[in-house]
């Protein structure tokens, strides 16, 4: 799969990384942590957890066409749209979660999604959706 900078910078795990695009991915997240930590405070937190989640899908979609992965080989387009959507989805949650919590359970919040960033599958879950399509 042939990635441009764009997609390579925002999550390293789908591509060689080069010098600055480590930092540039976790700039990312922790924008798009402070931006559910917003969410999470504000009076409509639960129709901006929703709204945030359906953007977060579509910007993955539309990195994952930037990549210029076409949706007929759609085990590949699934392959990289996980990705790069799950560790936004993750911190965009990990931070409205956090939102109206104590500082402990911040800390905490922050802790297991780092371990679930750092520990996801992807390899596996990627081959076994390219399975589960192939046979469907």
């Amino acid at each position: 799969m042939g990635h441009d900078g764009v997609v390579n910078a925002i999550l390293p795990p789908i591509g060689p990384t080069a010098p600055g695009q480590t930092a540039l991915a976790a700039t990312v997240l922790l924008v798009v942590l402070v931006i559910g930590f917003f969410a999470g405070r504000a009076k409509n937190r639960f129709g901006l957890l929703l709204g945030g989640l359906i953007a977060l899908v579509v910007a993955g979609a539309a990195l994952t066409a930037l990549a210029g992965v076409r949706m007929a080989d759609r085990a590949a387009w699934l392959g990289t749209l996980l990705p790069l959507t799950v560790p936004l989805v993750v911190a965009f949650l990990a931070g409205w979660l956090g939102a109206r919590a104590g500082w402990f359970a911040r800390l905490a919040i922050l802790l297991v999604a780092v371990i679930v960033l750092a520990a996801f599958p992807y390899a596996a879950v990627t081959a076994a959706t390219a399975g589960m399509l192939a046979v469907g």
